[in-house]
C-alpha cells in the first residue's frame, strides 16, 4: 500500500498552472485531474484563496525563492499549481483523518489552492469562524501566522508597550496592527496616503501618513518597531527606539531581487556583526498559531482586511496587481 486513497481519479478541475517563470503571463488556466489523497490528507472544495508575496515570488523567480528558503533552513516544493492560503468545504477525507469530515467549512493552508479543489492536512486547517466570510477566511493563513509570530515571538509585545507598525497597509501589516492591539500594545500605524482609510478601519491608537509625517522628527519612541514595508533605512528605524527596544523585520519592499537581498544582508550584518537590536522574522506555519488566529477572529479582536477580489479566470490580473505594489491589505481570488 502506498498510502494513497483512490478518490476522484476520473474527475478534472479548473486550476491555475505555472508554466515557466517571470511575469504573470506564465500562469495558465488548465483542466487537470482532481488531487488524489494520501491517508492523512483532505480534499477541500476551494471557495476562495489569497495572493501572497510567496506566491508571486515563485512566479517571478522561483529559483531565488528556493535559494532563500535553503539559506533559512526551509524547504520549498515548486509544484505546478500555485496558491497556498484557502477557505472552503471539505469534500473528502483520507482514512487517517479524524478532525474533519465532508461538509465541514475550513480555512488555512493547502497545496495548489488556485484551483477548484486542493489537498491539505489536518495540521494545515481549522474550522472557519462563522463570523467571517469565505473571502475573509482565505486571507488568514500565511499573513496572519506571520504577523502573529512577529508580534508574539519576535516583538514579544506586552500590555502598555508602544508599538510602531511601519507598512501597516499590506496583508501582514493589517494583521500586525490588530494583533499588537490584541496583545495590549499602544499601536502607531504608518502607511501611505492611499492606504489611510483601510488602516483607519483597524482602529490603531495613532495613524501616520509617511508622505507627510517623518517618524524620525517626532518625539515618540517605541518599544517595538515592526518593519513591514522594507523601504525605510534600518538606521532611521533604530533611531526611534526607546531604550531596550527592538526592530522586527517582517516584510520586504515589492521590487527586484537585488533590493530584497540587500535588505536581508543589511539586517543580518546589523544584527549579528554590529549587535544592533534587529530581529528577522522568518515565520513557519504552525497549526496552533492558526488556532490562535481563529480565536482572535471569533472574539472580534481581529478581522481580515480585504482590498479586492478577482475570479479564478482573472488570476493573472490579481498577480499583476499585487506584484506592481497596487494591492492594499489582502487580495483574494474567489473560486466557488
Amino acid at each position: 500500500m502506498d498510502g494513497t486513497v483512490a478518490l476522484n481519479t476520473a474527475r478534472t478541475m479548473t486550476a491555475v498552472v505555472q508554466e515557466g517563470q517571470g511575469s504573470a503571463d506564465v500562469l495558465q488556466i488548465r483542466q487537470i485531474p482532481v488531487p488524489q489523497l494520501r491517508d492523512d490528507q483532505l480534499l477541500v472544495r476551494v471557495h476562495a484563496a489569497s495572493v501572497n508575496a510567496f506566491d508571486y515570488g515563485l512566479v517571478r523567480a522561483g529559483w531565488l525563492v528556493t535559494v532563500f528558503a535553503k539559506l533559512l533552513g526551509r524547504r520549498v516544493r515548486l509544484q505546478g499549481v500555485r496558491g497556498v492560503d484557502l477557505s472552503g468545504t471539505v469534500e473528502a477525507v483520507g482514512r487517517n483523518v479524524t478532525a474533519f469530515r465532508p461538509g465541514d467549512d475550513v480555512m488555512g493552508v493547502g497545496t495548489g489552492s488556485w484551483a477548484e479543489y486542493a489537498s491539505a492536512t489536518e495540521r494545515g486547517l481549522v474550522s472557519k469562524p462563522t463570523n467571517i466570510s469565505y473571502v475573509e477566511a482565505a486571507a488568514v493563513g500565511n499573513a496572519g501566522v506571520t504577523a502573529l509570530q512577529a508580534v508574539r515571538d519576535h516583538g514579544k509585545v506586552r500590555a502598555g508597550q508602544r508599538v510602531l507598525v511601519y507598512g501597516a497597509g499590506g496583508g501582514v501589516g493589517t494583521f500586525t496592527v490588530q494583533i499588537a492591539k490584541a496583545f495590549g500594545g499602544h499601536v502607531t500605524a504608518v502607511t501611505s496616503t492611499r492606504n489611510i482609510e483601510v488602516v483607519r478601519s483597524l482602529a490603531p491608537d495613532a495613524l501616520l501618513d509617511y508622505t507627510r509625517d517623518d517618524i524620525t522628527k517626532r518625539p515618540e519612541r517605541y518599544d517595538v518597531v515592526f518593519d513591514v514595508a522594507g523601504t525605510r533605512p534600518l538606521g532611521e528605524l533604530l533611531r526611534v527606539l526607546a531604550p531596550g527596544g527592538r526592530v522586527v523585520m517582517v516584510g520586504a519592499a515589492k521590487g527586484g531581487a537585488g533590493s530584497l537581498v540587500a535588505r536581508l544582508v543589511a539586517g543580518l550584518i546589523r544584527a549579528r556583526v554590529l549587535r544592533q537590536p534587529i530581529l528577522i522574522c522568518t515565520a513557519s506555519f504552525r497549526h496552533e498559531d492558526l488556532a490562535v488566529l481563529k480565536d482572535l477572529i471569533e472574539s472580534g479582536k481581529v478581522r481580515p482586511a480585504i482590498d479586492r477580489t478577482f475570479s479564478l479566470a482573472e488570476v493573472r490580473e490579481a498577480v499583476r496587481y499585487t506584484m506592481d505594489g497596487q494591492g492594499r491589505a489582502k487580495v483574494v481570488i474567489t473560486i466557488a
